[in-house]
């Protein structure tokens, strides 16, 4: 465990082959190695899987299984061992996905346990798991804990990079805990609270706990900002809700129950839609992206290396992005208005580190999800779309987006926040929209917010008629 930037990610891709380290050594049942490739790596039996997908999108899942390790019948290909196989792994995990499916055509959650099925399949001794439940419900997540069970019995080693403390606490035996790229201390589980471990992580003493904050609920809305009448597409049906100025909407749901193509929808990237939008009580035909900023709305997207960031350039040009007619008004750049705005981003937002020319690609994905978020809000949006904006970051960085999300809505933005993580929904959420399988199954309000109440529509219950007074 440790804060964004702390190394665990730098450390784990070093003894994964990815790095190669410039001092120190690693021993491996009390033998000195070498790990200076991937290659290398499997052959020892350590597996890793990245916090940063890596599977390929134009492959099966069969295909993505058993890449670099393919099954053959002489010179050919045997594709229905491989597929057979494949089935088998999948049916270990509990899915129930056909091992013919493009990768491509899969959720971000479900390509995320196919990264896990991968490396169970590899037999290796250690599996490396960083940030694996990033992308997963809260049922898929148990599922994993079921198969790391499993695979302990067996006698493989886990090593697992989590900024969830209630996963740490579930599944771990020791914890070791990273500052600074420095070891700090290595503790059991059963000798600590969450508290103290927090406390290693930022080197304070007394530390508060933003996320178990029990907000109040008295906050005075402005009118709707946003209108959703009877929306309904290919993973949505009939679903209606308005978002008012000044508000924190949650929405709530397992994978797949439509969350992230609501926003899409909103933003215009998903056009096989029908129903309505309101803008400021006015009907817009959303076709597009640019549709979507010239009427104040924009969108962090969950997949923030596909989508949100472009890895080859600066954290200053990435943040800039969205600020171009003023840093371009003529066709020359004004380098200046560039590096004020993204020093500004930098300091408000706390990227690390805080150098605008650092590439983007090379932060840490906290930091990644900071200058995406700095990004938007170049743009002076009036409606934010958040699509898990706190995955795989540290619980620091999670408490100051937290604030600047709850300052934002105080001055009078409408917020939308999906996430798969339950008490931040609690903790953050004025109202919190729950979906089962692309329709609206409750909308919770104050004190109704709480984890067993979204778990309980999440998972397909019913609301009684008074719950649905804010639809």
């Amino acid at each position: 465990m440790g804060e964004n930037g702390a190394g665990k990610t730098t450390l784990m891709k070093i003894l994964a082959g990815v790095y190669r380290p410039e001092k120190g050594t690693i021993y491996l049942n009390g033998q000195k190695v070498q790990i200076n490739s991937r290659k290398r790596a499997q052959e020892l039996g350590i597996a890793m899987i990245f916090q940063e997908l890596s599977v390929l999108p134009n492959l099966d899942i069969a295909g993505n299984l058993f890449l670099a390790r393919e099954k053959k019948k002489g010179i050919l290909l045997d594709n229905k061992q491989m597929e057979d196989e494949a089935r088998s792994i999948l049916e270990y995990l509990g899915l129930k996905l056909n091992p013919k499916t493009i990768v491509e055509n899969l959720s971000v959650g479900e390509r995320q346990l196919v990264e896990i099925a991968r490396a169970i399949t590899s037999n290796a001794k250690i599996i490396v798991m960083d940030e694996p439940t990033s992308a997963l419900t809260q049922d898929e997540q148990e599922k994993l804990f079921g198969v790391i069970d499993k695979l302990k019995k067996q006698g493989t080693a886990i090593i697992y990079v989590s900024h969830r403390m209630d996963e740490i606490f579930r599944i771990a035996d020791r914890i070791t805990i990273l500052r600074d790229g420095k070891k700090v201390n290595t503790v059991l589980t059963r000798d600590v609270n969450k508290k103290e471990i927090i406390s290693m992580m930022i080197g304070e003493k007394e530390v508060v706990d933003e996320l178990s904050k029990r907000k109040q609920h008295s906050k005075k809305f402005g009118e709707p900002l946003l209108e959703v009448e009877k929306l309904t597409g290919k993973k949505i049906n009939n679903v209606s809700f308005k978002v008012r100025s000044g508000e924190i909407l949650g929405l709530a749901g397992l994978l797949g129950s439509g969350r992230t193509e609501i926003l899409r929808a909103i933003c215009g990237l998903d056009n096989n839609i029908s129903g309505n939008i309101k803008v400021d009580g006015k009907k817009y035909n959303i076709k597009s992206l640019q549709d979507a900023l010239r009427l104040g709305i924009i969108l962090v997207p969950e997949d923030r290396r596909n989508e949100g960031i472009i890895p080859g350039m600066s954290v200053m040009a990435n943040l800039s992005l969205t600020a171009l007619a003023n840093i371009f008004p003529n066709g020359i750049i004004k380098f200046k208005t560039e590096h004020h705005i993204a020093s500004k981003n930098i300091q408000e937002l706390n990227i690390q580190p805080c150098d605008p020319y650092k590439l983007v690609g090379k932060l840490s994905g906290g930091n990644q999800q900071k200058v995406v978020i700095g990004r938007c809000l170049n743009h002076n949006p009036k409606i934010l779309l958040l699509d898990e904006p706190t995955q795989g970051i540290d619980i620091g960085a999670k408490a100051e987006l937290h604030a600047l999300f709850r300052t934002l809505a105080e001055k009078g933005m409408a917020i939308i926040i999906v996430s798969s993580e339950l008490p931040e929904l609690v903790s953050i959420a004025d109202n919190v929209l729950v979906l089962y399988e692309g329709q609206v199954r409750a909308f919770l309000s104050g004190a109704d917010i709480e984890e067993k109440k979204i778990l309980y529509y999440a998972t397909g219950g019913f609301e009684s008629e008074s719950g649905a007074r804010g639809l």
